[in-house]
């Protein structure tokens, strides 16, 4: 699981914007009934239920991914249908064709790249560490020489051993036993994907709090789809100009208004 920050001042200025890390140098154009694969039909999305990619609120369905993927359909003309799964679910759906695109705050690897399509990107991955109340970890510094929980299998694991020195990294099978490991005094903090700590620090059985939330601007999410599928264009076109309308922005302060704005999309008005 899993991510990203999106005036212009003439048509000079607007060339230059439609340029984010070079996903956008070669915009598609706009779709149409004639020219989108989509337009008129139904773009079916996989999301795994989690807040705040996609969830209910008394009935109401809210979501970070949500809104970006309605954003999305409505730009390529076509009509959303969202399909609710396990996240482990969502790429053997997209394998077999039950779904069209996944969008749940996936982050781009070189790994899934091999197998399946990116969109650009709508968002980067956010990184946190939990730590205890009374935790003397402050800053991103003071996490050299300490013990550090993840999840296995995580993306955290390799951002400790590459960006960190002299960290001790304690492996746990999901995010309960990484509270654990903090509460036995084995870890002195938890990294992990800073949009899904709150319900972590709500049920641990000691008081946490999020000591450091940074951007990992070389981590971009993005929507997934299957290799080659024509409909991408499409998508980056959408994402395009939710980007420059301002309508991305929106969705991120409603949703992540805490977050620092990852240099990814700091010179693109956002």
């Amino acid at each position: 699981m899993n991510q990203i920050k999106f005036v212009v001042a003439g048509a000079l200025a607007l060339l230059g914007v439609l340029v984010i890390g070079g996903y956008y140098a070669d915009p598609a154009p706009k779709a149409t009934e004639e020219k989108s694969a989509a337009a008129g039909g139904t773009l079916r999305i996989g999301v795994d239920g989690t807040e705040p990619a996609y969830y209910k609120v008394d009935g109401v369905t809210k979501g970070f991914d949500y809104e970006m993927a309605l954003g999305v359909a409505e730009g390529m003309g076509a009509k959303p249908e969202f399909v609710v799964m396990e996240f482990s679910d969502l790429f053997p759906a997209l394998q077999a064709g039950k779904i069209d695109m996944i969008g749940a705050q996936v982050t781009e690897t070189a790994e899934r790249k091999q197998d399946f399509d990116f969109s650009a990107p709508y968002f980067v991955t956010y990184l946190s560490f939990l730590t205890p109340e009374d935790s003397t970890i402050k800053t991103r510094d003071d996490i050299n020489g300490k013990n550090v929980a993840i999840v296995e299998g995580t993306i955290q694991e390799r951002y400790l051993e590459e960006q960190y020195e002299n960290v001790n990294i304690i492996k746990a099978k999901d995010e309960d036993s990484a509270v654990k490991a903090i509460q036995s005094g084995e870890a002195d903090a938890f990294f992990y994907d800073a949009p899904y700590t709150a319900p972590i620090i709500h049920r641990a059985p000691i008081p946490l709090k999020e000591a450091i939330v940074y951007p990992a601007d070389d981590a971009p999410i993005g929507f997934v789809m299957q290799k080659g599928d024509e409909r991408k264009e499409q998508v980056d076109s959408a994402l395009e100009q939710m980007i420059l309308d301002g309508a991305w922005l929106k969705i991120k302060k409603e949703y992540f208004k805490e977050y620092p704005l990852s240099e990814v999309f700091k010179d693109k008005g956002a």
